[in-house]
Parts: C-alpha cells; sequence; structure tokens
C-alpha cells in the first residue's frame, strides 16, 4: 500500500484538560473498562499494522503520563502540546520534522475516541492512501438540520443527505498537512479539524464511513456509552 519507503506517524493531541467531564482528572485520565481512555485510544492505533510510532502531546503541567500503561510493540514519544488542539497538532508536526519525509503520511486521533474500530481506520488507508488530497473518518448526519434566526425561530432545513459528522482518524500526507497548517498558524484556535485546515488549500479530503460507536467523550453521559461500545466490541 504505501510505497518508495513512506511511513505513517499517528499524532495524538492529549494536552486539554476536558473539564466538562467534571473532576480534577483530565478525561483522557479516566478509567473506562479498566484502563484510561487514553490508553485504549494508543492501543487502537497501535493495533494498525502499518502504523510506525504515535507521537502524543501532552500539557507541560501533566502529572499521569508517566503512569499511563503503553502499548507494547510500538513506539511512542510525548511531546510539549499547546493551548488549543490545532496548535497542539501543529507542535506535533514540528517534533515530526526530524524523522518524517515530505510524502509520509500522518494519522491525527483524538485522544478521547477510544472507541475507534481498527477496522474503520485501515478501511480509511486503503481509501485514502492512493490520493493526494487526505481524508478523514465521518458519519452521516440523520437529525433534520434547522438554521435559525437570532430570536430562535426556524429560518431554514438543511439537507441531511450532503451533511456529515466529522471524526478522527484524519489522514494526510506529512507535507500537504504541515502548509495547511502553517497557513492557519495565526489562527489555529478557530481550526475544528485538520481536514478544515487542508480544505482551505483548495483541497478535497475523502470522507470514509466509520462505523456506530466512535464517539468522542465530552460529558460524563458520554463515559457510560463508550463503556457500552467497548464492551460490545470486546
Amino acid at each position: 500500500m504505501f510505497k518508495n519507503g513512506e511511513k505513517l506517524w499517528a499524532v495524538v493531541p492529549a494536552a486539554g484538560q476536558g473539564r466538562r467531564v467534571g473532576g480534577a482528572v483530565p478525561k483522557q485520565y479516566l478509567e473506562i473498562v479498566g484502563l484510561p481512555i487514553l490508553a485504549h485510544s494508543l492501543n487502537r492505533l497501535a493495533a494498525v499494522q502499518q502504523v510506525d510510532a504515535i507521537f502524543v502531546g501532552i500539557s507541560e503541567t501533566d502529572r499521569h503520563w508517566q503512569r499511563l500503561p503503553l502499548p507494547h510493540g510500538m513506539q511512542v514519544a510525548s511531546y510539549t502540546g499547546g493551548q488549543s488542539r490545532g496548535e497542539t497538532v501543529w507542535l506535533g508536526l514540528q517534533a515530526l520534522q526530524e524523522y518524517a519525509s515530505a510524502d509520509d503520511w500522518v494519522l491525527v486521533h483524538d485522544a478521547a475516541r477510544p472507541c475507534v474500530q481498527v477496522e474503520d481506520i485501515d478501511a480509511l488507508i486503503s481509501a485514502v492512501v492512493p490520493s493526494f488530497e487526505g481524508g478523514l473518518l465521518a458519519v452521516p448526519i440523520t437529525d433534520t438540520i434547522k438554521i435559525a434566526n437570532q430570536d430562535s425561530t426556524a429560518k431554514q432545513t438543511i439537507d441531511r443527505r450532503m451533511l456529515w459528522g466529522a471524526q478522527t482518524p484524519q489522514l494526510f500526507r506529512f507535507s500537504v498537512l504541515c502548509t495547511a497548517l502553517q497557513a492557519v498558524a495565526h489562527d489555529l484556535e478557530s481550526i475544528s479539524d485538520e481536514s478544515a485546515a487542508v480544505e482551505k488549500l483548495g483541497l478535497n479530503p475523502l470522507i470514509v464511513q466509520s462505523a456506530e460507536g466512535n464517539i468522542k467523550i465530552t460529558n460524563s453521559k458520554d463515559l457510560r456509552l463508550a463503556e457500552f461500545f467497548l464492551g460490545k466490541q470486546s
């Protein structure tokens, strides 16, 4: 699949505090089904045969990383992240500079998506690697979507057939992602995901449908839902 010695690097932004979940421990270190959320996410990436190494962006005040059980047989390195998700990914690319070549690939995955299925990551890689423009996992929007007026009245109904909920991992060539994030380096907080930055270059990343369960943990209810999906997958 990969040619000419191309490598696949994974970058995991994990420098956030995740206070919406509650408690003193950042959400990526909360334990579900016997392991911290971040450990589950790293294990999923480590199970992808093509991944060469994982770089994890952590807070400079992180007191939990050193105790995190890391996946066996996979090179995992940490680096100091930034104030936003976009900045942490950008700093991860800078940490990769001495290892990655322009034609290598970077797989960016949220620390708080522990339920992603390895089969979906494999499908993303298979679909995206032949292209230049990269791609991402996503799910079709099934709810009816409304645009509201300022007074909270319905103004317009959007055709949901064209709408997808973006997820991670997202996969791009190292050179493409570096160029995209460099172009928005002055305003990384406004970039909600890597695809948004790449789209600003005029490229059209491929959308690959994800299976049920690849949720992002943002609140306490999501913890219970993630436990359900992890239990279902085991």
